[in-house]
């Protein structure tokens, strides 16, 4: 009897060993994620309207309103983390989360480290903006400034010139990037605009997607868009390639539901809700 209450209680730390470990019995991540009943979605909570904190603490936004309505086209519920987004670029995410919903580019350097849906959720155009009074006023005035971008963003990569990296498109180009500026990255795109409203004067001008700048005006900030948008950005959900557990079947299940959203109207329906315009249709289509 001392022996086999031994064995019993040697299985019994086992058991309590796998669970801790998150032992799971599926053999890809997409029957892990319906074993649990929950989907981890990495997104961003400084980033409206896409995806922010409402007054009570909740996530709000386009990003979240997509993912909410993925992870219910999958039978299961969602839960948000909030990595830094240089995190989630690099991929390697160790199964700390399933997958992004964070407006992401689909770049050729990105799809080294991670996989994504297809087709893409939405398209937005690349937009400068520049405080008010700056004497900023065209895409040349930028030529020699000082520009804030969101830190390992495709906006700091096309900064640079490194076009080709982002593996865009050539109808997706609209201008040419400015000549000898410097490049002031901070952690999120948003907080170039709130930098300025704070009052800090190492740069005016800021490039980032044209629903922040819409976001920026509409909440106040004394910024005004300079010239017309220079690229445009096919946004993807993200996977990491080098998940613990196969993400294929996840991938093609989350392509395919993206794909329903925009056949049945509800990428476009979100889309008006949040930017007030339809940009779930590809602009080079």
């Amino acid at each position: 009897m001392k022996k086999l209450y031994s064995i019993s209680l040697v299985l019994a730390a086992l058991s309590l060993l796998l669970a801790a470990c998150g032992g799971s019995g599926a053999d890809d991540l997409l029957s892990d994620i319906e074993e649990r009943g929950t989907i981890r979605v990495s997104t961003d909570a400084n980033y409206a309207p896409q995806s922010y904190l409402d007054e009570s603490g909740n996530f709000v936004g386009f990003d979240i309103d997509v993912a909410t309505e993925i992870a219910e086209r999958l039978g299961v519920e969602v839960e948000f983390v909030t990595p830094d987004w240089d995190v989630i670029t690099a991929g390697n995410w160790g199964g700390q989360w399933d997958m992004s919903v964070g407006s992401m580019t689909v770049t050729t350097d990105r799809q080294q480290v991670l996989d994504f849906a297809d087709p893409a959720y939405y398209y937005t155009p690349a937009q400068f903006a520049a405080a008010d009074g700056s004497g900023i006023d065209s895409l040349d005035d930028i030529d020699g400034q000082a520009v804030c971008v969101g830190l390992s963003t495709t906006y700091e990569t096309w900064l640079s010139g490194d076009t080709e990296a982002l593996g865009l498109p050539e109808s997706s180009f609209y201008a040419d990037p400015p000549a000898d500026v410097s490049i002031v990255p901070l952690q999120t795109d948003n907080d170039c605009f709130q930098s300025i409203q704070a009052g800090r004067d190492e740069f005016n001008v800021f490039l980032t997607s044209n629903t922040v700048v819409q976001a920026a005006i509409d909440g106040g900030v004394a910024v005004s868009r300079v010239g017309s948008p220079v690229f445009s950005e096919n946004l993807a959900v993200a996977f990491d390639k080098n998940s613990e557990l196969s993400n294929d079947t996840l991938v093609e299940r989350v392509s395919e539901v993206i794909a329903e959203m925009h056949e049945d109207g509800t990428l476009s329906e979100l889309s008006m809700k949040w930017f007030s315009e339809d940009l779930s249709m590809d602009p080079t289509q």
